[in-house]
């Protein structure tokens, strides 16, 4: 009888070897088809088909990609952001500094310009606060005796162009403020004088009460003549006139203002003088340290 698990085997080893063959002869066959160029038009049809779901496949993987790049890039961007901030906000300061240095460069080149025209050291600073109740005239400044500031200096400003003139009298003195006696102030009294050709007219001036914007010059010479439109400037001699008057640190020749009215109170001449400033307008000025170079 045949051994039919022998048969089988047999058959199964037969199919396999068609198999492999066939395989063989399609690869074979492909080969010199395409070699021949016969099979361009099927590798074409093939790519249309496989080009789009390979895009597929990489526009995915860029996807995936920037998921898991996302936090760094986020990282990145805020800090950016904080370093454009950053600028942002030194840009601004820089502009808010800007005309703060312009006008101090403005206000050293205008101390400059004095301390070449007169023989004075000055010493620069903005007024603080200024005291106009109850008919007074005072005013703080941020420079004191650390600064060499002491009581009795004069002080100058000057607006537009009017000439460096006197606003007020350094009265107190602090380690880095003064207290400023305004010449409008009530209490304030300046030796001053006027020149007429030849003759010097001395006299004092005094601030008003009530304020009408202007000063009085009292105690004119008896034989001064002083007449509308002259010049008032410091005299200097403020300590011959009150020896308690700390007011004698006061240089001569400063400007104080101009003669606009004179007339006779009993027996003595009176004159108005308008200020070249007006010491309630002012908000930076100059303390004359000295007026030997």
């Amino acid at each position: 009888m045949r051994d039919r698990s022998s048969f089988r085997s047999g058959g199964g080893g037969w199919r396999n070897s068609a198999a492999f063959g066939l395989f063989l002869f399609l690869a074979l066959l492909f080969f010199l088809l395409d070699h021949q160029g016969i099979l361009t038009p099927v590798r074409s049809a093939i790519s249309s088909q496989i080009m789009p779901v390979m895009g597929q496949i990489q526009q995915v993987n860029q996807q995936i990609t920037a998921l898991f790049s996302g936090p760094l890039d986020l990282q990145r961007i805020a800090e950016e952001r904080d370093a454009l901030a950053k600028e942002n906000s030194d840009l601004k300061a820089q502009i808010i500094r800007i005309p703060k240095l312009e006008l101090e460069n403005r206000r050293l080149r205008e101390q400059l310009r004095i301390e070449q025209s007169y023989p004075w050291r000055l010493i620069g600073s903005e007024i603080g606060v200024q005291s106009l109740a109850d008919g007074r005239r005072i005013a703080i400044v941020g420079v004191g005796s650390e600064d060499g500031v002491q009581v009795g200096m004069a002080v100058i400003s000057r607006q537009q162009s009017s000439p460096p003139a006197l606003i007020a009298v350094v009265d107190e003195v602090g380690p880095r403020n003064a207290n400023l006696l305004l010449v409008s102030d009530y209490s304030s009294s300046v030796s001053v004088q006027v020149f007429r050709g030849d003759t010097v007219v001395r006299g004092i001036v005094r601030g008003t009460l009530p304020r009408d914007g202007l000063l009085r010059m009292f105690e004119i010479e008896r034989d001064g003549e002083v007449a509308v439109g002259d010049t008032v400037v410091t005299a200097g001699l403020t300590r011959l006139f009150g020896p308690s008057l700390p007011n004698s640190a006061i240089p001569s020749d400063i400007p104080v203002g101009i003669v606009k009215e004179v007339r006779l109170d009993g027996r003595n001449k009176v004159a108005d003088i308008q200020p070249f400033i007006d010491p309630e307008m002012v908000n930076y000025v100059w303390i004359i340290q000295s007026d030997v170079k």
